[in-house]
């Protein structure tokens, strides 16, 4: 199946409920409360690659097209990528970890439930736009409600810069944090990339971009070219894991610390 096909998924039940109760419940004080807890990076310390493994077995629930293991998404993700801009390393590496905020969901990490780890994403304290899929399940969330935040640009103002907005949270915030914390080499690009993958409202439908700035416009082209993969690069062909694994792990070396504080 190719794309987010949500109305033909057999797991179309599983997909609305976790977004249901993301609606309901990322409201801005759950978004600064949760944000605050995690970005204490005290839960763990481990390697980039320890972090894979660790992920290996988890299902991404919000996701209907999606029954691999993880760590082939990641792979595929990032082996099409490599095939096509064989010269941007930091873009093979930023596939291959886009997704490991989604330990997450792992008992070291407070076990969190899926709608406060995976799915799209939207900000919170200003109006919760019609395109967002499932956008119904709004209505019992607080925020729907409240002046302060249900308007256009509630808290924001115009081009104020994504760095300044409040997104919902989940596992592209985290590793973005995870990351820049850990003092990675990175670009900015690929930091962006990682922590608006799953921003579909913009970058599917267009909605918010009265709150961009120009450098969020540069490095959305590159989300763009991104999102191509990690959404078709969902194949049946198995990547030997083995085999790929020391070009992997020599571009972790160049980019980031040999251990990580999570």
């Amino acid at each position: 199946m190719c794309g987010r096909d949500y109305e033909a998924s057999v797991r179309l039940s599983i997909v609305e409920n976790t977004y249901r109760l993301n609606h309901i419940n990322q409201t801005y004080d759950f978004v600064k409360k949760t944000r605050e807890e995690y970005a204490k990076l005290n839960k763990a310390e481990m390697s980039i690659w320890e972090a894979i493994e660790l992920l290996d077995s988890f299902v991404d629930e919000s996701d209907p097209d999606l029954d691999e293991p993880q760590i082939q998404h990641l792979l595929q993700s990032a082996e099409a990528i490599r095939k096509d801009y064989p010269n941007e390393d930091w873009l093979h590496l930023t596939a291959l970890i886009h997704d490991l905020g989604k330990v997450l969901f792992h008992s070291k990490f407070g076990s969190l439930p899926q709608w406060a780890v995976v799915g799209d994403t939207q900000p919170v304290g200003c109006a919760f736009d019609e395109s967002i899929v499932y956008h119904k399940y709004f209505k019992e969330n607080p925020d729907y409600n409240n002046p302060a935040y249900n308007t256009k640009l509630g808290i924001y103002s115009e081009g104020c810069g994504l760095e300044n907005v409040l997104m919902s949270w989940g596992h592209d915030d985290y590793m973005y944090l995870v990351a820049k914390a850990n003092g990675t080499a990175l670009p900015s690009a690929a930091l962006f990339t990682i922590r608006y993958h799953s921003f579909y409202p913009l970058h599917k439908k267009g909605a918010y971009q009265y709150l961009m700035n120009e450098e969020d416009r540069e490095n959305m082209k590159w989300v763009q070219k991104f999102n191509k993969y990690d959404l078709y690069s969902k194949s049946s062909v198995r990547i030997d894991v083995e085999k790929v694994k020391p070009y992997y792990e020599s571009l972790i070396k160049k980019y980031f610390p040999e251990k990580l504080r999570w």
